[in-house]
């Protein structure tokens, strides 16, 4: 079936339901294949799984081993280099192929008691909304596709292991997988009202180093210079540079000093910073550089490191040509789904700045992310593998074949 219309949206419409039970059974399979980022194991299990899942739909499916390159940003700022990525292609119409990203691991470590408990209409797990529910909508759809004899859409699936410790080892594959797809789909959940996403702020990782001049606390303390005082100065300098929601400053991790006797020589810290616009951001990253100061002679030595690893998401003209589309399949669901901003930052941010217009939060409606309760509504899976189903279709008969 090729050709479009009432019928074409019936048949996905109707294999969704049908394939729905089924879909709702590997949900609650994929949540229980915890995958924290800091488990690597665990995140080539799962990932293994995704891939017998997009082989099963006759797509061609390549393993990127994640990049040793990426191993200095490991511990102790908290990021994972992840187990790669998984890139599955599907179709021959390169010219008006679709992106979808999804991303396998959680914020949770190993969860203690049950990783799926269901309460009415709601499911609480480990990443159960973001994005495990993500990654069934785009199977569903794909294979609600599949089961309606669409054949003719191509599409193209990367999941990755790393985005929630900020995507460093997988940024660079996606910016350049991203370009010559006419637009991409990123499942990360819905908003609270079950709007979609098509603005998010820029990210940056943010790290002050601090070299001062040991000396003991008593004797010696004219001699001292303090490396945890200058640290402390610093990130509060810092934090003044914030105006939330346009410019935020998060120093969360902070260390130094080895002994209350001992004046410390090293301090450091490292945070994130987040803007609306880029002028914002081209604001705020000069005002923490100017809070460099000294030398290795002139202490206290106080080093800025700024590293970009989203830009920011707008809302542009090509934004809202998809956004229409999305609008008109959701009509034909009987929904009425809004789009917005959020400060969360995904890899549609990575993606859309590759040049790829892009529609985020396209995944299941929930809530309490990145908590013990985040929770999912499961009969959200359907209408939301049904609404990317008719989008994607929407969007690729707009471009002329």
């Amino acid at each position: 079936m090729t050709e479009g219309g009432p019928a074409r949206d019936r048949a996905v419409i109707e294999a969704v339901h049908a394939l729905e039970p089924q879909a709702r059974a590997a949900w609650r399979a994929l949540v229980d294949l915890e995958s924290p980022s800091t488990d690597i194991g665990a995140l080539a299990r799962v990932l293994a799984w995704v891939e017998r899942e997009l082989t099963e739909l006759d797509a061609a499916v390549e393993h990127r081993p994640a990049p040793s390159a990426m191993a200095r940003l490991g511990a102790p700022d908290g990021t994972s280099t992840g187990a790669g990525i998984a890139v599955a292609r599907f179709g021959s119409d390169d010219r008006r192929r679709l992106l979808l990203c999804t991303h396998l691991d959680t914020v949770h470590a190993h969860w203690q008691g049950a990783t799926w408990s269901e309460t009415g209409s709601r499911v609480v797990g480990p990443g159960v909304a973001d994005m495990k529910g993500g990654v069934l909508v785009v199977l569903l759809a794909l294979r609600a596709l599949r089961q309606a004899g669409i054949r003719d859409l191509s599409w193209t699936v990367v999941a990755t292991t790393d985005e929630e410790t900020g995507s460093w080892a997988s940024r660079d594959a996606l910016a350049s997988l991203a370009p010559g797809h006419a637009a991409a789909f990123i499942p990360e959940p819905a908003m609270a009202d079950g709007s979609i996403v098509v603005q998010r702020p820029g990210s940056a990782r943010v790290s002050i180093e601090v070299t001062g001049r040991a000396a003991h606390a008593g004797r010696d303390a004219a001699q001292g210079i303090s490396a945890v005082t200058a640290l402390c100065e610093a990130v509060a300098a810092a934090a003044r540079l914030a105006d939330p929601p346009r410019r935020i400053v998060n120093m969360a991790l902070l260390r130094g000093g080895e002994a209350t006797n001992i004046i410390p020589d090293h301090a450091g810290a490292v945070g994130n910073i987040r803007w609306q616009t880029e002028a914002d951001g081209e604001a705020l990253m000069a005002g923490l550089s100017a809070l460099g100061r000294g030398g290795p002679n002139d202490l206290p030595h106080v080093v800025i490191d700024l590293e970009v690893n989203r830009p920011v998401k707008e809302r542009t003209e090509a934004v809202e040509s998809l956004v229409r589309c999305m609008q008109d399949a959701a009509a034909v669901l009987g929904l009425r789904v809004g789009a917005g901003f959020t400060g969360g930052v995904s890899d549609g941010n990575i993606i859309q700045a590759a040049g790829v217009p892009t529609l985020d939060g396209m995944g299941v409606r929930g809530g309490n992310l990145h908590r013990h309760d985040e929770f999912a509504e499961l009969d959200s899976l359907g209408e939301r593998a049904a609404l990317l189903a008719l989008t994607m279709l929407r969007v690729r008969d707009s471009i002329p074949a």
